[in-house]
């Protein structure tokens, strides 16, 4: 039994450990790159609202207009519309966020379930630790861990993607 705990132990370590340095890399980059996304959106953000200085400066004219004593009509500004274009960066801009904070979700709650299977419990009779390393293999493969661990840097490329469309947009 000790031999094949011993084998186990090995594959256990190998199974893991390759998966959680990818996924500490991964998360890393999600961290940086959601922070650069999020500096960007701030700003771009504000392209979607009318600028308050402008129905000021309106009031302003008007009120001093009057006190001149001249005999304006008072106009009204047209209704604030964003332009199509600061539409467009915003949204590939949220959508690389939410992209990126989508991948750094499903790393933590990988790195979970990573920790979780190699949590040593030692059980009295060396057949109960295999049926439970078994179980917990199963329950791996069974919620598609491997899957989703697959999908992270696919999540991050699309959402460096869509920054980068939104960028050129905006030059």
């Amino acid at each position: 039994w000790e031999e094949c705990k011993d084998r186990m132990d090995k594959f256990n370590r190998n199974f893991c450990a390759g998966w959680n340095s990818e996924i500490d890399s991964l998360l890393t980059f999600a961290g940086l790159f959601s922070a650069v996304v999020t500096a960007f959106t701030v700003e771009s953000y504000q392209w979607l609202q009318s600028d308050p200085q402008d129905a000021t400066n309106q009031i302003l004219l008007n009120i001093s207009a009057q006190l001149a004593g001249q005999n304006i009509t008072t106009s009204v500004p047209p209704p604030f519309s964003p332009s199509s274009s600061s539409i467009r960066i915003n949204i590939f801009w949220f959508l690389s966020l939410v992209f990126s904070f989508t991948a750094g979700l499903l790393g933590i709650l990988c790195k979970q379930w990573l920790r979780h299977y190699q949590d040593d419990v030692s059980l009295p009779l060396p057949e109960q630790n295999f049926i439970l390393r078994q179980f917990r293999y199963e329950g791996f493969t069974w919620w598609k861990v491997p899957n989703i661990l697959d999908t992270l840097p696919l999540l991050l490329e699309l959402g460096l993607v869509l920054f980068f469309i939104g960028l050129i947009d905006f030059l």
